[in-house]
């Protein structure tokens, strides 16, 4: 494994995906971790969730899939693990670099607007314990994006969620997290009421 690139930012992780696609004809989930190492939890929840969110979410099954790997990475997260694992049959699929960088301009916009928006504010709710507890909600949303995948438009939303409460780790923002959680507490009520109605 290379020497792996600390992400600080969004924008980091942004460019490290688009430094694999630019590289390699698909990208997988080897390929990620050897950019970001396997002990950068929460910037590799970031970066599915991201890919979740581009147009290769739209891909059927693929939600799924996604949400599988963030789950496991979680609930490792959740557990106290110092090293993130995942099975070979994982880590080796990929999708194409093409689809990546076709919605290369969406990432780059979320980007923006969430390293914007992060500041480090309120630390302590973003730090410690409260990490596994956030670990385990993004365990929550993972587990019901295989039902929400079958309603339309929304499995972005939780993946969204995902996104914005592994920034709020990654930059130990608690207003942030705050934010993620409601955009969490959003997604799965608007599949309960898809559901009910």
């Amino acid at each position: 494994m290379g020497k792996s690139k600390q992400a600080d930012s969004v924008g980091d992780v942004v460019d490290g995906i688009e430094r694999i696609a630019e590289a390699e004809d698909e990208v997988s989930i080897d390929d990620l971790l050897e950019e970001f190492g396997d002990r950068s939890f929460a910037p590799l929840m970031l970066i599915l969730a991201l890919i979740g969110v581009s147009p290769v979410g739209a891909i059927p099954s693929v939600p799924t899939i996604i949400a599988l790997c963030i789950a496991l990475i979680a609930a490792q997260m959740a557990w106290g693990r110092k090293h993130v694992w995942l099975p070979g049959f994982i880590t080796r699929r990929g999708v194409g670099s093409d689809r990546l960088t076709k919605g290369a301009d969406t990432l780059d916009t979320i980007a923006q607007v969430l390293d914007r928006i992060a500041k480090g504010r309120l630390k302590s709710l973003a730090s410690g314990p409260a990490r596994r507890v956030v670990a385990g909600l993004i365990v929550v949303l993972c587990l019901a994006l295989p039902v929400l995948e079958l309603v339309p438009f929304a499995a972005a939303a939780p993946f969204l969620a995902i996104a914005i409460l592994s920034l709020a780790m990654m930059v130990r923002d608690g207003l942030v997290l705050l934010i993620g959680g409601a955009v969490a507490v959003v997604a799965l009520g608007y599949g309960v009421y898809w559901f009910a109605a």
